[in-house]
C-alpha cells in the first residue's frame, strides 16, 4: 500500500515538473524571438525589426502573465532558462511576493522595463502588470512586519542614460486578495511615504574626472536599517550615507 502511494507521488511530481518546464519552454522561445530582433543586423528593407520587437513582446508579455496566474507553482519556480536570457526575478523573503522585470529592448541609453507582480493571497495566486510606462529595473525585495501587517520593501534602479541613474525604495503590500503598489511605510519630514529616492548623475561636474564612492543602497537585515548615499545639491556623491531604520511602525531617519 505504501508502495503505491509513493509511486503515484511519484508520478504526479513528475508530471507537475513536466509540465512547469513546458512553460518555461514556451516562454524562452517567445523570449528568444524579442532579443533576436532586438539584436537584428539584416538589411532587408521590407523587414522592421522594431515592430518584430514589439509584437513578440506582447507576445512574450501576455504569456507571462497567462502562465504566472494560472499555475500557483510558478511563483517558487527559478526559471532558469529565463534568467539566464536576461530575465531579472526577484522573490521575497517569505515567499509570497515576486517581480518579474525585463528589458523591453525598445531604449537606447535609457533603458525601459516590463514587470509581471505575482503574489499570494492565503491560498491564491495572483499575477498582475501596472498600467503605464516603467523604467525601474527591480533588483531586491525585503519583508518588514508593521503592526501586524506585512510589508514588501524593493528596491529599483532606472537606467536614464549611459551615466545617468535613478534609485529607488518602493513599499507593497497583499490586501484583500489586491496588490497595493502606494503602501506607505517611510517616515519623512514631509510625511509618511511610499518611496525614497535619488538620483546620481556620473557626468556632472562635480562627480565627472574623479573616484566616485560605492552608491547603491544597502539593507542590514538584522537591524533593519537602508543606507543610501548623501548626494549634495551640485550632484557630488559623498562618502557620507543616510540612514533609515525601521522602529516598529515606519522606517526613520537615524
Amino acid at each position: 500500500m505504501r508502495s503505491t502511494i509513493f509511486l503515484l507521488l511519484f508520478v504526479a511530481t513528475s508530471a507537475f515538473g513536466q509540465h512547469i518546464k513546458d512553460e518555461e519552454k514556451q516562454l524562452n522561445a517567445a523570449f528568444d524571438k524579442t532579443n533576436y530582433w532586438a539584436s537584428y543586423q539584416g538589411t532587408d528593407g521590407k523587414i522592421n525589426a522594431a515592430d518584430s520587437v514589439l509584437s513578440y513582446e506582447v507576445v512574450f508579455s501576455k504569456l507571462l502573465l497567462k502562465v504566472t496566474a494560472a499555475d500557483p507553482e510558478t511563483i517558487r519556480y527559478n526559471f532558469d532558462a529565463l534568467v539566464k536570457n536576461g530575465m531579472e526575478i526577484v522573490t521575497s523573503e517569505d515567499g509570497n511576493f515576486r517581480i518579474y522585470s525585463w528589458d523591453d529592448q525598445s531604449g537606447g541609453t535609457m533603458r525601459r522595463y516590463h514587470k509581471i507582480f505575482q503574489f499570494r493571497d492565503k491560498k491564491r495566486v495572483l499575477s498582475k502588470s501596472l498600467p503605464g510606462i516603467d523604467i525601474a529595473l527591480y533588483k531586491q525585495i525585503n519583508v518588514v512586519v508593521s503592526q501586524g501587517k506585512t510589508f514588501y520593501v524593493t528596491q529599483n534602479i532606472s537606467i536614464l542614460s549611459s551615466a545617468l541613474t535613478y534609485h529607488q525604495l518602493k513599499v507593497f503590500s497583499i490586501e484583500n486578495g489586491k496588490l497595493n503598489d502606494k503602501a506607505i511605510l517611510i517616515k519623512t519630514k514631509s510625511g509618511i511615504m511610499n518611496k525614497l529616492g535619488y538620483e546620481v548623475d556620473l557626468s556632472s561636474t562635480a562627480n565627472s574626472g574623479q573616484e566616485v564612492p560605492d552608491y547603491s543602497t544597502q539593507y542590514d537585515k538584522k537591524d533593519k536599517i537602508f543606507t543610501i548615499p548623501l548626494i549634495l545639491a551640485n550632484g557630488k556623491v559623498t562618502n557620507k550615507k543616510i540612514s533609515y531604520q525601521f522602529k516598529g511602525k515606519y522606517f526613520e531617519k537615524l
